[in-house]
């Protein structure tokens, strides 16, 4: 298994503080991606071009040498660079050309530490990319020796959220730690209720916890036997107040997927997804919709099959 890390000049540390904390289980490679951009091909008289391109050069080695020094030899990884035209092409097609599963990409630098903010290069990633991206928080720095600790997933039961829990199911199973599915019910306390009034509204919301704990007993049915997973519906007014709620552990992953808007196989983030990446303060993996994801090349029993046996 390969997973690609998008070394930038912005967000490169976060991106490979993670990429290093998913290769310590799984037998988990890295490739560690620097893009720079394409350079004209003919000399220019001022030598401009020569120069540029002797620039490009330097900041490539010092990348690469600052990213060896901080993996050191505790894990396998190789090191590419690529011109393209633009950093998410160039991205995608280097995780194309590695057979990576992921790419692991920073936080811009203007986002509020330990909370993920979407940067030029993450936007474009995120409606682009063909295998689920991991995010992480802006100053990603996990203790040493920090490993995936928990995988947990955010699943309302629609097509989107469960194509996020297959993902996690097979990250959890493939890196070997347990997995949490957590339904959130959020809705905002105005000071007046609607017009149907606070306990019509409260209907609606218990009946909606009903049904997601259906749909959890569902896609839990379809788990392999070996994974250890707890399951559990969090209220809160908000989307801070409701994933702040929860308790988190160090080295732990949150898996959210995109929306039914996005062209098939790509990332497309929905409202809900959106606010669920900016809220997390741990590492989130957005799944692309429709996409065939390859996080395990397992095929085990299931819980469901085991009980019709």
């Amino acid at each position: 298994m390969r997973y690609l890390v998008a070394l930038t000049a912005l967000g490169g540390q976060d991106a490979l503080s993670l990429g290093r904390v998913l290769a310590r289980t799984g037998d988990v490679e890295l490739t560690v991606c620097v893009v720079i951009p394409e350079t004209w091909g003919y000399p220019s008289p001022a030598r401009v071009d020569a120069e540029y391109a002797a620039f490009l050069q330097q900041y490539t080695d010092n990348a690469i040498a600052e990213a060896r020094a901080s993996l050191g030899d505790d894990e396998r990884a190789d090191f590419v660079v690529t011109s393209a035209s633009s950093a998410s092409e160039g991205l995608i097609n280097a995780a194309e050309a590695a057979g990576a599963a992921l790419i692991s990409l920073g936080s811009a630098r203007h986002g509020p530490l330990g909370r993920f903010t979407p940067g030029g290069i993450a936007n474009e990633m995120l409606h682009a990319s063909p295998v689920p991206v991991a995010l992480a928080p802006q100053g990603y720095r996990p203790s040493p020796g920090t490993r995936l600790s928990r995988v947990t997933c955010a699943f309302s039961g629609s097509t989107q959220s469960r194509s996020a829990f297959d993902a996690a199911a097979q990250l959890s199973r493939r890196h070997g730690v347990p997995l949490r599915l957590i339904t959130f019910v959020v809705r905002d306390h105005q000071m007046y209720p609607s017009l149907v009034g606070y306990d019509a509204e409260d209907l609606v919301a218990e009946q909606w916890r009903a049904q997601a704990r259906e749909a959890q007993e569902r896609a839990l049915d379809t788990l392999p036997e070996d994974v250890a997973v707890e399951a559990g519906v969090i209220d809160g007014q908000n989307w801070d107040d409701a994933v702040h709620s929860l308790s988190w552990e160090e080295g732990e992953v949150l898996v959210v997927g995109s929306s039914r808007l996005g062209p098939v196989a790509r990332v497309f983030l929905g409202s809900n997804s959106t606010k669920v990446v900016r809220s997390s303060p741990v590492p989130v993996l957005v799944v692309p919709r429709g996409a065939d994801v390859h996080l395990d090349d397992v095929e085990p029993a299931t819980r469901g099959s085991e009980q019709e046996r």
